[in-house]
């Protein structure tokens, strides 16, 4: 609601203000300012209400100088800052582009450094950057259309873009609205913060490459007719991704997108994300780089889908209507944890991969996954025992529980489907993991011949089932296995 809030606010012409918790990064988080700031001196006015106006006023400021706007401008040509220029305005000053044929954006800082720009309205075209200490807050940045010059010119179809070397930047509370492109666009992105920002009706929110040590916290995404947050590039260290929440896709949104994919950072955090998705989409969230860390955060409707990401923790992510699966792409190496997540009502499976290629050890441990079989119901797999290269598959203390909610046909709700087949699961480990079938389900399946040999059963539990396993069960062992109300044990799993 106080985003919201702040939107009309912004709209309406008005400051507002977020507060945003400081970023673990090396400098510190000044607070968000309302209007222009105070204790700088006198501000400068420009004499009328066209861009040479505001420019020569920015010259007459200087270096460092303030530019106080009010009322409304109309601009024929880009407004060039110097260093630490401030441009701002306390009553939501409008700045409208003349011509939209005319090449340009609103405002260049690619030739000046440590630049504010501060409660303004941005009109038809946005802002150029480069390079450190700039800070673009509190603006309302909107209508950069198709059906003009940026059309044609791709620097300038975005609200802000970062030329190149973005170092020091304060990119928050800011509204992105009516863009034919993307909110935020750059390269080479250095301690840096985007935070508190909403993006309304534009093609992507943030798109960036090469990103290290910056933050990115509590933006909010609606009507996007692609992605929320997409991260390329180099693989350099210190991103962290905290608190966003995107939703309310645009009626024309791109089939089979992802919500956010971030597919570079070494050690990269993602962390309380809130991402309402679609069942159209290929992903909520995609992530790649090195020692992913994704925690606590909150899918619906769009996949949590995992691409090269050696040494990555998936853990305690809620995960409603969709799954956790690893896509084609292979790993030369490295660990993968999924632990304690909690996956409801799935499509068709709630954890799996065709194979998981080249990591050393997967481990999927004390996870919950839950499906109600209601009448539209297809077969239901909790999870998938891939094949694996390296060292032996662990299932470990997950708990798989199906709910009968009026079947009238017969349903194959299995809680670990066996995927492998000639011996090549040998060795897996399927440990102390519970299986609560609702007197409809499996432990297992398979379709192959030797998906269980040498297979490692103990400790499960398995309540209310039709069997234990059916398919070829020759070769598997059986250690310490409860079994309670199981109608057949065709892997005598039971063990004395």
């Amino acid at each position: 609601m106080r985003g919201h809030a702040c939107a009309l606010l912004l709209i309406a012409g008005l400051a507002c203000h977020i507060p945003v918790a400081t970023a673990q990064s090396a400098y510190k988080v000044e607070t968000a300012s309302r209007g222009c700031p105070s204790g700088m001196g006198p501000a400068h006015a420009p004499a009328g209400s066209l861009d040479h106006h505001i420019q020569d006023a920015i010259r007459r400021a200087g270096p460092g100088g303030m530019v106080r706007l009010s009322g409304e401008y109309t601009i024929w040509q880009t407004l060039e800052l110097l260093d630490g220029s401030v441009l701002c305005s306390d009553a939501g000053a409008t700045l409208s582009w003349a011509d939209r044929s005319r090449p340009g954006l609103m405002i260049s800082a690619t030739r000046a450094n440590a630049t504010r720009i501060l409660s303004l309205v941005l009109d038809g075209r946005g802002i150029a950057i480069k390079g450190g200490g700039h800070a673009i807050e509190g603006n309302l940045i909107r209508n950069i259309q198709a059906n003009g010059g940026a059309a044609q010119r791709w620097g300038e179809r975005h609200g802000v873009f970062i030329v190149d070397r973005g170092d020091r930047l304060i990119i928050r509370n800011n509204v992105f609205t009516q863009i034919v492109d993307t909110g935020v666009m750059g390269y080479n992105i250095n301690r840096s913060l985007i935070a508190a920002n909403s993006f309304q009706d534009l093609h992507e929110g943030i798109h960036l490459f090469s990103v290290s040590q910056t933050q990115i916290r509590q933006n909010t995404g609606s009507r996007l007719r692609a992605m929320g947050i997409e991260i390329q590039g180099d693989n350099l260290p210190g991103l962290v991704i905290e608190n966003n929440r995107f939703k309310d896709w645009h009626p024309q949104h791109v089939s089979k997108a992802y919500v956010m994919s971030v597919v570079s950072g070494l050690g990269a955090v993602f962390k309380g994300n809130v991402i309402e998705g679609h069942p159209e989409m290929s992903a909520g969230l995609e992530i790649g780089g090195e020692g992913a860390q994704v925690t606590d955060n909150t899918l619906m409707d769009a996949s949590l889908v995992i691409a090269t990401a050696p040494d990555a923790v998936i853990r305690n992510n809620r995960i409603v209507r969709a799954s956790i699966h690893k896509d084609v792409n292979r790993v030369p190496s490295g660990r993968l944890l999924i632990e304690g997540n909690t996956i409801e009502d799935a499509p068709r499976v709630g954890i799996f991969a065709d194979e998981w290629g080249g990591y050393d050890q997967v481990t999927i441990k004390g996870n919950r996954i839950s499906k109600r079989l209601t009448e539209g119901t297809v077969d239901f797999v909790g999870i998938v025992a891939s094949p694996f290269r390296k060292q032996p598959l662990l299932i470990l203390d997950n708990v798989i529980r199906f709910e009968v909610a009026g079947r009238n046909r017969p349903v194959r709700a299995v809680c670990i489907a066996n995927g492998g087949y000639q011996g090549n699961l040998r060795g897996m480990q399927v440990s102390g993991n519970t299986c609560l079938g609702a007197g409809v389900g499996l432990f297992s399946d398979s379709n192959s011949l030797g998906g269980h040999v040498g297979v490692q059963y103990r400790r499960n539990k398995l309540v209310r089932l039709q069997n234990t396993i059916t398919g070829d069960t020759e070769g598997l062992q059986a250690t310490d296995n409860e079994l309670t109300d199981v109608a057949a044990d065709n892997a005598r799993l039971r063990t004395p």
